[in-house]
């Protein structure tokens, strides 16, 4: 069975990281071949690969086309007229994926996100027996309303086109399952391998994400950190395109000596990163299952999120975790204390931490992939 997994890029990110987890998970079944595409042809890799094949596009995104595309998509979120037509925006990355797929042979293809989504229908024309996944990352209303709206009637088809839908919660398979009946439900494996657990005595605070400051809500972060006692430390990991204006907000609100920002982590250093502290946060405004809640909790952190579907499955509907209604940062900022101020309730979520997160085990992930493609 040769399988590849095809993403945008494979640098730093939750998706590029469990896309990878997963076709190293496959590579280990007897029988299976896997490879990962790299679409946009960006020859950074910011995870280790090893054991997997990593194949770049010839056909690299220029620069003239990158802007191209800013161009079309913000047009249409001034006018609100028309869709674009990524067919169109990616003909020559799609003619470099074709050419993958004619050398390679594969029998099954799992394409993440709504870009690739929306080129099924032209890959379906040309291979019609080659099976295809489509494997959501967000849920269904980001990408219907916001991210993928500007082409969202090439998206719907890709949708209904797939021989397959992943999405990553029985929230959104609902909503995915009205575009195509087969439509199923497959968590995200923890991904970090890890012995230590946090002895919850230290005064950190800890969040990981890209530093995108809307979909990760670092605005509401920093309000929340600006209202936390002195004596407790913000320690952030991760990078990405608005590191500059966090760093401003954090001087705007004089936060600079308890908020640290130690940039993009892996490895052991991500594992002591979780580890070197006592409560995890996530602002995020939006998320598909989000990866970091996982890797936390097996560190056995208690976690304060707000009550977005991804955290809320995770965290078992606030059962295994603390739940903030969205956007209260005071509500937030309030149950953040309490942890703060009690050890003794930070070892009762550590211990529904370290419950919960045996079901998002790398094995049974990967067996429940196994099944959907089959061979």
């Amino acid at each position: 069975m040769k399988v590849c997994i095809v993403n945008h890029d494979f640098c730093l990110g939750g998706v590029e990281r469990v896309a990878i987890e997963i076709a190293q998970g496959l590579r280990s079944i007897e029988g299976y071949e896997v490879s990962l595409i790299n679409f946009f042809g960006n020859h950074k890799l910011f995870y280790d690969t090893s054991g997997v094949c990593v194949i770049n596009n010839k056909k690299r995104r220029l620069l003239m086309e990158r802007i191209q595309l800013r161009c079309m998509t913000d047009y249409y979120k001034f006018t609100n007229k028309g869709t674009l037509s990524l067919s169109r925006c990616f003909k020559r990355q799609l003619k470099g994926l074709i050419s993958i797929i004619e050398k390679n042979l594969f029998d099954c293809m799992i394409l993440c996100q709504g870009i690739l989504t929306a080129l099924i229908p032209s890959l379906k024309k040309r291979f019609p027996q080659l099976k295809i996944i489509a494997w959501q990352h967000n849920p269904y209303d980001v990408y219907t309303q916001k991210v993928y709206a500007p082409y969202l009637d090439e998206y719907l088809e890709g949708l209904e086109k797939a021989d397959y839908v992943v999405c990553l919660t029985k929230h959104d398979q609902q909503y995915f399952g009205q575009h195509n009946e087969h439509t199923t439900y497959i968590y995200n494996p923890v991904t970090i391998q890890n012995s230590e657990v946090s002895d919850l005595q230290s005064n950190n605070i800890i969040f990981t994400g890209r530093l995108a400051i809307e979909q990760k809500g670092l605005d509401y972060l920093v309000d929340i950190a600006e209202k936390s006692p002195s004596k407790w430390t913000w320690l952030l990991a991760g990078e990405g395109r608005d590191e500059k204006k966090l760093k401003m907000m954090i001087a705007k609100k004089k936060i600079g000596p308890k908020v640290k920002l130690l940039g993009a982590l892996r490895g052991k250093y991500l594992n002591n990163h979780y580890v070197s502290g006592s409560v995890f946060i996530s602002t995020s405004r939006f998320e598909g299952l989000p990866l970091v809640l996982l890797e936390a909790m097996s560190c056995g952190l208690p976690i304060v999120s707000f009550d977005i579907p991804g955290a809320r499955e995770v965290l078992d509907d606030g059962e295994c975790g603390i739940l903030v209604e969205k956007y209260d940062t005071n509500q937030f900022s309030n149950e953040v204390k309490k942890l703060m101020n009690d050890e003794s309730l930070r070892k009762f979520y550590q211990k529904k931490s370290l419950m919960r997160v045996k079901d998002f085990s790398r094995e049974h992930i990967i067996e429940e992939w196994r099944s959907l493609i089959g061979g």
